[in-house]
């Protein structure tokens, strides 16, 4: 199908995404010269009476209003060999394909939650009720997380409803008798993104969306669908049944008030939950400003990073300082097996303090230094912000281990103490790293992004 023309105009190029119902490639405008997105059903479908009247509604759906967090439909074609959508060409990769390799943290999950909500909104307003919100039909565009735009895709199962005033609270809005309309008791949708009132086939309404970015988000901040079972079945039977774990559960760092944010999102019962996006909007801007305000009182000047470095290096040389540590513990247990194994002439029972000491910064600085290199090493998000908490703890037990050259007095004498205030210096290197490291990419840390350093 790659270089066919449809509609006497759009070249495909490249297949870029496939579902169920469609096919999506990107193309050439010949006749404006630009690049679009074309949708289309599979071959083997293309005289689907059902899938053609999807695709339509999808078309009518998409292009009934116009907001920067949706895909502009720039055509609809509807021919006997040629059905088809243009889409404007969005940049990036979708939701799905970040959450592989990317942990999102607090700001940049509701920075995104809020360019959702406010979509979301703007479609609940015109009447339009997406029903297939999920990490695949949200595409990223470069820089998204912070500066660039979100885009919610694919209305193929969207349904029309009367519409909904910006300022309604809820109550069940009233089938339209629209030929997308689908019939109770239908099961249509992606399962582990349903609500409950779609999975036991009840007519869906906006809050139904807003429980599926609930979901969506939840799944941005702490990495997994809390419903998700091995089977579809046991799946739906969660979703039903269970209630999600708390958010810190899953996220330690995560505010409190995002935990009660989401999990409103996900009250099983819909009178429970938002009653409009756009106050799930209200809530998630707050809160994002709530964590933006401190800066500004307390940071009249922009932060400077104090040293600018690579965050790949910062982070290898943070690595390597880790396991210097934990080499020389490895010496000092193995040449050092009890008080008085080590002879400085100052007495048995200064030495039998000095073991003591040093046995106990390596013991308890040999579970510090594993969990510092499970963090940065894996890149844990906000590892900024825990490393900040736990750094009067570092700086306790490297402060500890710089008495350490001391045991190597009797064999080098005086030049040992030129070696103590080289390791006292070894834990404040360790947190320039790291706020090199986490601070200047702009933030895997929501620790620095509100204003506190590491």
């Amino acid at each position: 199908m790659q270089g066919e023309v449809k509609a006497g105009r759009y070249e495909l190029m490249k297949e870029i995404g496939r579902g169920g119902m469609g096919v999506v490639y990107s193309a050439r405008d010949s006749r404006l010269g630009r690049k679009v997105a074309v949708k289309l059903l599979p071959r083997d479908l293309t005289h689907s009476p059902e899938l053609q009247r999807r695709l339509a509604q999808e078309a009518r759906a998409a292009s009934a209003f116009t907001h920067p967090g949706v895909a502009t439909v720039y055509d609809y074609v509807d021919e006997p060999e040629d059905n088809i959508i243009v889409y404007e060409y969005v940049e990036g990769v979708t939701l799905r394909e970040r959450l592989r390799s990317h942990r999102f943290t607090t700001e940049e999950t509701l920075d995104i939650g809020m360019q959702l909500a406010d979509a979301l909104a703007a479609a609940h307003e015109r009447g339009i009720i997406h029903r297939d919100l999920k990490p695949e039909n949200i595409m990223l565009s470069p820089g998204s997380a912070r500066s660039g735009q979100v885009k919610i895709l694919d209305f193929g199962l969207a349904k029309f409803r009367h519409p909904l005033s910006s300022t309604s609270q809820g109550g069940d809005a009233s089938t339209a008798g629209s030929p997308a309309s689908t019939a109770a008791g239908t099961l249509i949708g992606t399962v582990n993104y349903m609500s409950p009132e779609q999975l036991e086939g009840e007519p869906v309404d906006h809050r139904s969306d807003n429980y599926a970015l609930g979901l969506v988000l939840y799944e941005m901040a702490t990495g997994i669908n809390p419903f998700v079972g091995k089977t579809p079945t046991s799946t739906i039977a969660n979703i039903l049944k269970q209630e999600p774990p708390p958010l810190q559960q899953r996220n330690p760092v995560a505010p409190a008030e995002l935990g009660r944010i989401l999990h409103k999102c996900l009250r099983k019962r819909r009178e429970e939950r938002y009653q409009s996006a756009r106050e799930l909007h209200v809530d998630l801007s707050n809160l994002r400003r709530d964590l933006v305000e401190p800066v500004r009182q307390t940071h009249s000047l922009e932060v400077r990073v104090p040293l600018e470095i690579p965050r790949a290096l910062a982070r290898t040389l943070f690595l390597l300082i880790q396991a210097g540590y934990l080499v020389m513990y490895g010496i000092f247990f193995v040449l050092h097996k009890g008080p008085g194994a080590a002879r400085f002439g100052w007495g048995v029972e200064l030495e039998r303090w000095l073991f003591i000491w040093l046995f106990l910064a390596a013991s308890f600085g040999t579970a510090v230094r594993l969990y510092l290199l499970s963090a940065v090493g894996f890149d844990y998000y906000d590892t900024g912000r825990l490393f900040r908490q736990m750094f009067f703890i570092v700086l306790a037990f490297d402060g500890a281990w710089s008495a350490a050259p001391l045991l190597l007095y009797q064999k080098l004498g005086l030049i040992v103490f030129l070696f103590i205030p080289a390791l006292a210096y070894l834990p404040f290197s360790q947190r320039t790293l790291v706020f090199s490291a986490y601070f200047a990419s702009g933030g895997r840390t929501s620790g620095v992004k509100t204003g506190s350093s590491v």
